[in-house]
C-alpha cells in the first residue's frame, strides 16, 4: 500500500518541480488526497483529521510554493504527513526486513535458472559475497516468488551456519513441507531421516535452499538424499566463500552479489528511513552523505537507516552522519566498527536486552515469547508505573526490530511478531560489546539442541543429574536461568530446587510431575514443562509467589488445590494445559491471569460447553478451550457473560458446536481473535446474517467439515485478516467479506478449488472497484500449507 501512495506522491512532486500546468498538479494533489482517504478507511482518528486538514489547507499555497523557505516548502509538509498518516494505518505493521535493491537483473537470472522448463536435470545454484550484502533477503525473494510457488511441487529452507548437525538439518527440510512431524520421525536415526527424506523427493520437482553455508561439508553429508529424476529439481545454497560453489560442483557459476552503487544506497536508506521511501528536500543532502558513508553495504544501511526512523529534526541527522565513519571495506573486522554506532545509539535500557541476543546460537529463530521471558528473569526488564513488565519488554522487541537490529521470521495472522533473528554480523557485535561490558558472567546455562536425541532417556537423565550437581556447586549458585527443553530425560529432577536463583526453568521429561520440594525455588518466575505424560503439579506450587508463567506443553494437566489459608499466585500471567476439573476454586487467587487454556472435559451431560468461573479474572486476554471427551450430538454454547469483558483472543477445538452457536461469541465486546479448529464447530452450514462480531480483526478457521459459508461485510466490520486452512469441503468463501473496509489479507490453504478460486476472485473484483489494499494468498495445494505449525513454536497461545 505505502508502495502505491509512493507512486501517486512522486508524480504530485514532480508536477511541483515542473510548476508547468496547475491544472495537472490539482488533478494529481485530488487524486493522492482520494487514494490517501481510501487508504484510511476504518482507521480515522483525531489526529488523522488534523493531518488531512492540514494538507488541504496546503493546496492553497501550491501556486506560490517557491516562495517558501526550503525547510518549510508545502511539497516537504505533504510528505512528511502522508509519512504520519501511514504510521497511524501501519502502526502494527513491524516487518524487520532488509529491502531488495540493485538485483533485478540477478533476480531476474536467478528465476530464468530456476524455472528454465530447457534443463531438466538437478542443478546446484549458488549465491555468495560478503556477510551484510543482502543473500538470504535475494534467496527469500526467489523462495517466495509466485511463479516459484507454483514451478515447484516441494520447496524446503533450512540454515546451516558454521556448527550444524546433520539430523537437524535433515529435521529442518523434513518439517518444512510434511503435514505433521509425528514421534516417531524425531525418533529416527539420521540415516533413516534421509531415507524417509529421499522417499518424499523422488519423482517430484523440489527447491531446496541451503542458507549461510560455510563449507561443502553439509552438502557432502545430504547430497545422497536429493534424487535426480529430470524433472528440473533445484538445490540453491547462500555462503561466504566463493569456493563453496566449486566444491560442491555447482552447476552454474556462482552469483557473486557486488556493493551498491551511491543511488542504489540512497534507494535502500530512503526505504528504511520513510515509509513511503521519499526523503525531505531539507533532510536530503545529509541523508545522502550517511548513505554514502557506508560503502555499499545493505546490512550498514539498513541499520543506520533504523537509527533515524521517525527523526524529523536535522540535528539528529547530523549526528549520526558525523558519528559515523566511513569504514565499510571488505574486510569484516574494520566495517564491525560501523556498526557500533547503531549499538552507542541505543538508549541505556535497550542496551543489554540487546546484549543479551548474543547468548543464542548463530542463525537461530528466535520465539518472542521466549525471548522476553528471558530478558524478565534476567532482571532486563524493570516495571514502570503499573505496566506489566512483559509489556514492556514488548516494547522493548519492537524498538530493537523498528532500528533494524532484529530481524522478523515469522508473524501471527493479526500482525504480531512470533519470532525473530539476530543477523551474524549483529550477534558478533553482542558478544563483542558483551565481553567488553562484562555482560551475563556465567549466569545463563542452555543446553545444545539435539532435538530429540537417539540415546536413551535413562541415560540421559543420569547425565543430567550429573550436569545438575555441578550447578548446585558454588560456581553455578548465581544461576538464574536453565533452560533444558531441548533434552528429554525420564523424571522432573529432584536436584534442580537446590538452584535457588533460578528465574527461569524449562524441562522436557517423560514424566514431568515436578515434586513438592520444587516450593524451594522462591525466586523461579517462568515454569515451562515439556512432558508425554499428564502431570500434576503439587500443592506447594501456592507458596512459589513469584511464578508468572505456568506453560505445560501438551496433556491434560492437574494443580494440587491447598486447603487453608495461602497468599496464592498473585503475579502470576500464564497457566496453559490444565484440566477443568482442578480449577474450580483457584481463580480467586490468581486474580492477574492474562492467557489461560483448558484441556479436558468441556461438554456437561446435557450437551452444553461448560468450564469453570473466570468471569472474576478481569485481566484475561487469552483463552483456549480445548475439549478431550466429544460429545455423540451437536452442542450449545454457554451464556456470553461467563467469559471475562476484556477476552481478546478465544481458541476453541473439539467443541463440536452448532454453528448456530457462535453468536455468543459475537457478544463479547472487546473480542479481536477467534480461532475456530478441529470441529470445533460441526454442520455443513453457517449463517451468520443476524450476527456482528463488532471489533473481530482476525478469523482463523481450521479443519472444519463447513461446506457452505454464508455472510457479508456486515457481519465483520472491522476484520483485518481470514484464514481458511484444511476445510476440504468449503465451496466458496462469501464475496461480500470482500467489501469490509478494513480487510487487508485472507489466506486461504489446503482448501477445495472452488474455495482458492473464489478468494481470488474477491481479489479480482475488489481491484475492479479500485481496492488495491486487499492481498489474497490462496493455494490449494495441501503439501506445505501446514509448514507454519512444523517448525519449533514459541511459548505461546
Amino acid at each position: 500500500m505505502a508502495d502505491a501512495l509512493a507512486v501517486h506522491l512522486a508524480e504530485l512532486l514532480k508536477l511541483l518541480e515542473s510548476q508547468d500546468h496547475m491544472e495537472d498538479i490539482i488533478e494529481a494533489f485530488n487524486v493522492l488526497m482520494n487514494y490517501l482517504k481510501e487508504m484510511m478507511r476504518g482507521y480515522e482518528n483525531n489526529e488523522m483529521y488534523v493531518l488531512f486538514t492540514k494538507i488541504e489547507q496546503w493546496k492553497t499555497s501550491i501556486r506560490h510554493w517557491y516562495y517558501f523557505e526550503p525547510e518549510s516548502t508545502p511539497k516537504d509538509m505533504i510528505i512528511e504527513n502522508c509519512e504520519k498518516l501511514c504510521d497511524i494505518r501501519f502502526s502494527s505493521n513491524i516487518d524487520g526486513d532488509e529491502i531488495v535493491v540493485g538485483f533485478d537483473d540477478e533476480v531476474q537470472t536467478l528465476l530464468d535458472q530456476l524455472t528454465r522448463t530447457s534443463t531438466k536435470h538437478f542443478q546446484v545454484i549458488s549465491i555468495t559475497g560478503m556477510a551484510g550484502l543482502g543473500k538470504t533477503t535475494l534467496a527469500r525473494k526467489l523462495y517466495k516468488n509466485p511463479l516459484i510457488e507454483y514451478m515447484f511441487d516441494i520447496r524446503a529452507w533450512t540454515c546451516v551456519s558454521q556448527v550444524y548437525s546433520k539430523r537437524d538439518l535433515l529435521l529442518g527440510i523434513l518439517r518444512s513441507f510434511i503435514h505433521d512431524c509425528i514421534d516417531e520421525t524425531y525418533t529416527m536415526r539420521d540415516e533413516q531421516l534421509g531415507e524417509k527424506l529421499y522417499r518424499l523427493l523422488k519423482g517430484r520437482k523440489y527447491l531446496v535452499v541451503f542458507d549461510d553455508i560455510w563449507d561443502c561439508m553439509a552438502w557432502n553429508d545430504l547430497k545422497i538424499y536429493f534424487p535426480d529424476d529430470k524433472v528440473g529439481s533445484r538445490v540453491v545454497f547462500t555462503s561466504r566463500d566463493i569456493d563453496v560453489s566449486l566444491h560442491v560442483r555447482a552447476s552454474i557459476t556462482a552469483h557473486i552479489l557486488r556493493l551498491r552503487t551511491e543511488n542504489e544506497s540512497w534507494d535502500i536508506f530512503q526505504k528504511n528511513v520513510f515509509r513511503i521511501g521519499i526523503c525531505p528536500s531539507w533532510l536530503e543532502v545529509v541523508g545522502r552523505e550517511i548513505a554514502k558513508k557506508c560503502q555499499g553495504l545493505p546490512l550498514a544501511i539498513v541499520i543506520t537507516a533504523g537509527c533515524l526512523q521517525n527523526k524529523w529534526s536535522l540535528f539528529s541527522w547530523i549526528e549520526v552522519s558525523r558519528n559515523l565513519h566511513s569504514l565499510m571495506v571488505r574486510d569484516p573486522s574494520q566495517y564491525m566498527d560501523s556498526l557500533v554506532l547503531s549499538y552507542e545509539n541505543l538508549p541505556p535500557h535497550l542496551r543489554h536486552s540487546f546484549l543479551f541476543l548474543g547468548v543464542f546460537p548463530e542463525d537461530y529463530e528466535i520465539p518472542v515469547t521466549k525471548l522476553i521471558w528471558l530478558w524478565i528473569a534476567q532482571g532486563l526488564i524493570h516495571p514502570i508505573g503499573n505496566r506489566v513488565v512483559e509489556d514492556i519488554a514488548d516494547g522493548f522487541l519492537r524498538e530493537l526490530i523498528k532500528r533494524s537490529l532484529l530481524m522478523t521470521t515469522k508473524k501471527t495472522a493479526n500482525g504480531q511478531i512470533k519470532a525473530c533473528r539476530i543477523h551474524d554480523l549483529l550477534r558478533d557485535l553482542c558478544l563483542r560489546k558483551a565481553k567488553e561490558e562484562c555482560f551475563l558472567p556465567q549466569i545463563y546455562m542452555r543446553v545444545p539442541s539435539q532435538r530429540p536425541s537417539l540415546v536413551p532417556a535413562i541415560h540421559l537423565s543420569w547425565a543430567m543429574f550429573k550436569l545438575l550437581d555441578q550447578l548446585v556447586s558454588e560456581r553455578y549458585e548465581s544461576l538464574m536461568i536453565l533452560d533444558m527443553e531441548s533434552v528429554p530425560i525420564s523424571i522432573f529432577p529432584s536436584g534442580v530446587s537446590q538452584l535457588s536463583n533460578l528465574r527461569y526453568l524449562a524441562i522436557q521429561a517423560r514424566d514431568g510431575s515436578p515434586e513438592a520440594s520444587i516450593s524451594k525455588l522462591v525466586n523461579l518466575q517462568m515454569l515451562i514443562i515439556l512432558s508425554r505424560k499428564n502431570i500434576v503439579m503439587p500443592k506447594t506450587i501456592w507458596d512459589m509467589a513469584n511464578l508468572r508463567h505456568i506453560c505445560i506443553k501438551g496433556g491434560e494437566n492437574l494443580i494440587e488445590e491447598k486447603n487453608g489459608c495461602c497468599s496464592g499466585l498473585g503475579s502470576l500471567q500464564t497457566l496453559s494445559q490444565v484440566s477443568p476439573h482442578s480449577c474450580h476454586n483457584i481463580f480467586s487467587r490468581t486474580p492477574n491471569l492474562r492467557k489461560l487454556g483448558f484441556c479436558g472435559p468441556l461438554i456437561s451431560n446435557l450437551g452444553d460447553l461448560e468450564f469453570p468461573n473466570i468471569r472474576s479474572l478481569k485481566h484475561l486476554q487469552k483463552l483456549k478451550l480445548s475439549n478431550t471427551i466429544p460429545y455423540p450430538e451437536l452442542t450449545r454454547s454457554c451464556n456470553p457473560l461467563m467469559f471475562p469483558s476484556n477476552l481478546k483472543k478465544l481458541t476453541l477445538s473439539n467443541i463440536g458446536l452448532d454453528w448456530d452457536e457462535t453468536w455468543t461469541f459475537a457478544w463479547l465486546p472487546n473480542l479481536e481473535v477467534l480461532k475456530l479448529r478441529v470441529h470445533a464447530c460441526v454442520g455443513e452450514k453457517w449463517e451468520t446474517s443476524d450476527t456482528v462480531f463488532q471489533r473481530l480483526r482476525v478469523l482463523k478457521l481450521h479443519d472444519l467439515d463447513l461446506r457452505q459459508w454464508v455472510s457479508s461485510c456486515d457481519t465483520f466490520p472491522r476484520l483485518q485478516c481470514l484464514v481458511v486452512r484444511h476445510c476440504l469441503n468449503l465451496e466458496s468463501i462469501p464475496m461480500g467479506l470482500g467489501k469490509i473496509l478494513t480487510l487487508d489479507m485472507i489466506e486461504v490453504s489446503g482448501c477445495s478449488s472452488s474455495a482458492h478460486y473464489s478468494a481470488l476472485e474477491i481479489q479480482k473484483k475488489q481491484e475492479q472497484e479500485g481496492n488495491c489494499f486487499l492481498k489474497v494468498n490462496a493455494t490449494n495445494n495441501v503439501s506445505g500449507s501446514r509448514s507454519e505449525d512444523l517448525t519449533e513454536q514459541p511459548t505461546e497461545f
